[in-house]
């Protein structure tokens, strides 16, 4: 594994000791992965936009991106005005979309989830930052630690390794996409199972360690794919 999967891995020591322990439950461990996705989509918006590898093209009929190939591409590179308009549109795109998901995303789980919404009739008003901002700082070391563990894994592989250098911005946003999805479904099963079950917190102590495991495969299969679009050494001549 890569010294940075063990940086991910300590970030995530945190939750899985305070829910081992008893201190944390659903009430803390949903809002805590739920803001790890925003995590997530904020170093998203900056690979985007530092990405120098080159911008596929968009189809003019339905304005989306053609299948790539690397004659039929916009030029990358970190100071080229036209890769950077796109990236900035790629950016704009990335944040509304994502956005989005993340707005509905935690109405569901602050409102629906979390103060039990039933046929239709809510207890509070899902849609009430104060509500929101409640259950996050209830957790707000264990945020710090996970942003410290993203932010980690950005400076030394994206710009220390220089990632970014073969980075395309569109690779760049689909890619939270998969992580997040499993990431979320792993611990809202546990959330689902933990209810139905008496003694709840063993059980969510394994989802929690199935959602870290999870995110460590993520995380290695993301480095692989940046290895496998690396430039080849050059061959000494002579």
């Amino acid at each position: 594994m890569t010294n940075s999967a063990y940086i991910i891995i300590a970030a995530n020591l945190l939750p899985l000791a305070m829910t081992m322990g008893g201190a944390w439950a659903l009430n803390e461990i949903l809002p805590l992965y739920w803001s790890e996705s925003a995590i997530i989509g904020f170093f998203t918006l900056l690979k985007i936009l530092m990405a120098g590898g080159p911008i596929a093209k968009l189809n003019n009929r339905r304005g989306e991106p053609t299948e790539f190939t690397p004659q039929d591409a916009i030029p990358g590179g970190m100071y080229s005005a036209l890769a950077l308009g796109a990236k900035m549109f790629t950016a704009a795109f990335f944040t509304f979309h994502f956005g989005m998901f993340m707005f509905v995303h935690g109405i569901f789980l602050f409102g629906f989830v979390l103060q039990g919404m039933h046929l239709g009739k809510a207890t509070v008003d899902p849609m009430n930052p104060n509500l929101w901002l409640h259950y996050l700082w209830a957790v707000k070391w264990g945020i710090l630690s996970l942003f410290a563990g993203h932010a980690a894994s950005f400076f030394m592989n994206y710009l220390g390794a220089g990632e970014y250098r073969q980075a395309r911005p569109d690779q760049c946003m689909s890619a939270p996409y998969p992580r997040v999805i499993v990431m979320h479904f792993t611990i809202l099963l546990g959330a689902f199972v933990s209810t139905a079950m008496p003694a709840a917190g063993p059980v969510l102590v394994f989802f929690v360690a199935a959602k870290i495991f999870a995110d460590v495969h993520a995380h290695l299969k993301e480095r692989a794919r940046a290895a496998q679009q690396a430039p080849a050494p050059a061959t000494p001549v002579g």
